[in-house]
Formats: C-alpha cells, structure tokens, sequence
C-alpha cells in the first residue's frame, strides 16, 4: 500500500503532456490557491470529462459487437461483477451534495488510479479473443491513456483544494480463466469506465458551480 502518488508515478509518464508531475509537485506547494486557478482547472476537467464520455460509449457499444453471441443481442444484458478495488460510482443526490470537495475528488482520484490497469488487462484478453478488431483494441488504449490523463488533472485539483493525495491500495488483476467469463468482465470494465465518467462529470458541475469562473 502506498499514496497515490507512489501508484501514480509510471501513469504521470506515458500521460503523453510533459511536466504533469511537476505540475502536481507545484500545486501541492502552493501556501493558497486563487479562486480562479481552481475555477479554470475544474473547466478543464470538464472539458476532459465530455470529450471522454462520447468515446467510452463508443467504445462500449463496440466492445458489444465484437463479442458475438449472446453480446449483440439486444435482449441480453451481461450480468454485473465486482471490479478490483474500484469504488462504485453509484451515488444518490443526497450523498452527491453532501460530500466535502476533498472527499469527491479523493473518490474519483481512486477510480481512476485503478481503471487505466484494468482496461489494459481487457485489452490484453481481446487481442487474443478478437485480435482483428483494430478499431476496438485501439478504443481500448485510448481509454487508458485518458484514463491516466483525466487522473493527473483530477490530482491537481485536489491538491490545490488543500488535500492530500489519498492512499490507494494497488488491486488485484482482474480474473477471468474461460473466454465467455473475460468477455463478461470486459463488458464490466467498460461499463464501470462510462458510469465513472457520468459520475465525474457531475462532480465537475457542482464544484463548477461552486467555484465559477
């Protein structure tokens, strides 16, 4: 177990934007933080969160495809499973509001430590399971990659919230023997990416709200 900085050190260098780690060294120097610093990173979380969320949808409904039977057919819901040390972004609007923005940001921090890993497990299974499906393989590699990059700026902004990275530990790989069960967990990570990207976008608009520009 360590803090998310020490899990987050070989993510911050492949998040393909250099000086991100100094970045988050520097935030987490700062004695104060000018209300307009935070209002402009928050925008661009935001900025991040939509452009993400229009691409794991795509890249859900292509994972669906790719899988053949019984995944295309629109009577068939793949049954749910837990996923390693990922929290759930399930969240009622009582319990939404009332989280203190470290707590929120601490929560999606969390999630996105542990997805970038997870989604390059699945995409490691389908290059086995489907290795002539490019477009699918290479939705997956772009979701980690921006996975990792939505959880730099994600850190940035709870360090210039005045908290301290949390301590995340590392969780176990994801476990599938047979392919229908790789399949089925797959479908949950990509599941789990998209309703975590819904729950971060509005987590994005009520700090937005609370912090405007």
């Amino acid at each position: 177990m360590g803090t998310l900085r020490h899990i987050m050190k070989f993510p911050f260098s492949r998040c393909g934007a250099p000086g991100l780690l100094n970045r988050v060294e520097r935030a987490a120097r700062l004695k104060s933080t000018q209300p307009q610093d935070l209002a402009k990173a928050i925008e661009q979380v935001q900025r991040q969160v939509a452009l993400h969320r229009k691409q794991s949808e795509s890249l859900l409904q292509e994972y669906l495809v790719c899988q053949g039977d019984p995944f295309g057919h629109p009577d068939f819901t793949p049954p749910l499973r837990p996923i390693p040390g990922l929290p759930s972004p399930d969240i009622s609007q009582e319990a939404l509001i009332s989280l203190s923005d470290a707590e929120r940001l601490r929560q999606n921090c969390t999630a996105y430590g542990v997805l970038p890993d997870h989604l390059r497990t699945v995409l490691h299974w389908q290059q086995v399971l489907n290795p002539q499906a490019n477009h699918l393989l290479d939705l997956f590699g772009n979701a980690a990659h921006q996975a990792e990059g939505l959880l730099s700026n994600l850190a940035i902004l709870l360090l210039l919230v005045g908290s301290q990275l949390p301590t995340v530990p590392i969780p176990p790989k994801l476990s599938a023997s047979k392919p229908f069960q790789k399949k089925v967990m797959g479908y949950n990570v990509c599941r789990s990416y998209h309703d975590w990207l819904l729950r971060t976008y509005m987590d994005s608009a009520f700090l937005a709200k609370k912090y405007p520009l």
